[in-house]
């Protein structure tokens, strides 16, 4: 049996995590487009994207990327931190240059995937700190480093962090291939072949 993976599987994770930084219920959180996720209730658009070089974008070289753990298809460790900052700050740059073709809301936000769990949040605090824009549409950063999401505000300049744990991941993983399986909204698919036993 194969599993797949989508840009539908990343959004409904994303919204996953929120649920409980949010205090709301899944039915309260919107999967659309330009923003992905829509909260009305909080006036929240929040677009989602993957820290990946053009390299891993690649379906071949994504498959390995996936191919992980059950817990989630991106827990990995790198060596090179620096390297991953890099992309999460080119993540964000294509995602201002695109903002104008996004709904506005008193609270917009970018939600990046770091495939990244090493991170520390000094690193990740001292990066984004170090953002300098005279004007940003997403007033909020989230950079999910598996384990934890760090959400950084950038009016205020201040970073809180939330954890999750092993089950839950498991859980909010399985949930969201339930969910990429059976998505009306037809999207290219990364297919993994289970392994033979």
């Amino acid at each position: 049996m194969a599993i797949t993976y989508s840009k539908n599987f990343f959004e409904k994770y994303a919204a996953y995590t929120l649920i409980d930084v949010f205090h709301i219920k899944e039915d309260d959180i919107i999967l659309s487009d330009c923003p992905d996720l829509r909260i009305p209730s909080l006036d929240y658009g929040i677009e989602v994207t993957q820290a990946l070089t053009k390299e891993e974008a690649i379906a071949d070289k994504k498959k390995q990327l996936y191919a992980s753990l059950d817990m989630t298809p991106f827990d990995h460790s790198h060596d090179d931190i620096n390297f991953v900052i890099k992309k999460i700050d080119s993540a964000i740059k294509r995602k201002i240059t695109k903002s104008k073709h996004y709904q506005s809301y008193k609270h917009n936000g970018l939600y990046i995937f770091s495939h990244c769990h090493n991170i520390q949040q000094e690193v990740i605090l001292k990066y984004l700190l170090s953002l300098s824009y005279d004007s940003i549409f997403y007033h909020f950063i989230m950079i999910n480093c598996v384990t934890h999401l760090y959400i950084f505000d950038y009016v205020h300049q201040n970073l809180t962090s939330y954890h999750y744990d092993k089950n839950n991941l498991i859980k909010m993983n399985i949930q969201s291939l339930v969910y990429d399986s059976t998505c009306s909204k037809k999207r290219r698919q990364i297919i993994l072949e289970e392994d033979e036993k």
